[in-house]
């Protein structure tokens, strides 16, 4: 398997292109390591042999093996689009779960999930990763919710984190048990469910 990562340059500047090249062999050798089992098998020396790329230029991009994998995550973590606010609440409010669906059947996100459950409390860096990737969705649904306070929709006072996880976790339950197939029927059916809890 060969994976495509995103071109990630960081400190890949200087306009050559050779530097660029380097980084991005070495985040995809980690990338289908990591994929192909697990945490562990990212090492130095595997993602060195993988890439072609010697362990000296990996150490030039990243001081230790898990600076590595923070950026071997970061640029897999799904980029999240702004919700269209205008549309009103409950569209705003599907079009946000519409994403989260949109997330969860990607094969090859589903794929690197479970290590960075597993590494978020192993590498402080990784925790603060998804810290900021929550951040910014329960930023987004914070302003869902408010629109739906403010069409008076939802009661005022209600915990993002909370709807959250109402929301995400049955899906999160659906794909982990192998029923990732039948995502937007249930995103709908949970949607609705949480709708009519407030009507």
């Amino acid at each position: 398997m060969t994976t495509t990562v995103p071109d990630v340059t960081g400190d890949a500047v200087d306009g050559d292109p050779r530097i660029a090249r380097s980084r991005s062999k070495l985040l995809a050798a980690a990338t289908d390591l990591l994929m192909e089992s697990g945490p562990r098998a990212v090492t130095v020396d595997a993602v060195a042999e993988r890439s072609g790329v010697a362990k000296s230029t990996l150490y030039r991009h990243w001081p230790s093996r898990n600076d590595l994998l923070v950026d071997v995550m970061r640029s897999h973590v799904p980029e999240t689009p702004m919700v269209d606010l205008s549309l009103g609440f409950e569209a705003a409010l599907r079009s946000q779960i519409s994403i989260a669906v949109g997330v969860f059947s990607d094969p090859e996100w589903l794929r690197i999930l479970p290590s960075l459950v597993s590494l978020q409390h192993h590498v402080p860096q990784m925790a603060e990763l998804m810290a900021a990737d929550r951040e910014a969705k329960l930023a987004m649904l914070r302003d869902v919710i408010d629109l739906g306070v403010a069409e008076g929709r939802l009661p005022a006072g209600l915990d993002p984190l909370q709807v959250l996880h109402l929301l995400i976790g049955p899906l999160m339950f659906a794909v982990l048990s192998g029923d990732g197939d039948g995502l937007p029927g249930l995103a709908d059916e949970v949607v609705a469910r949480f709708l009519a809890s407030y009507s």
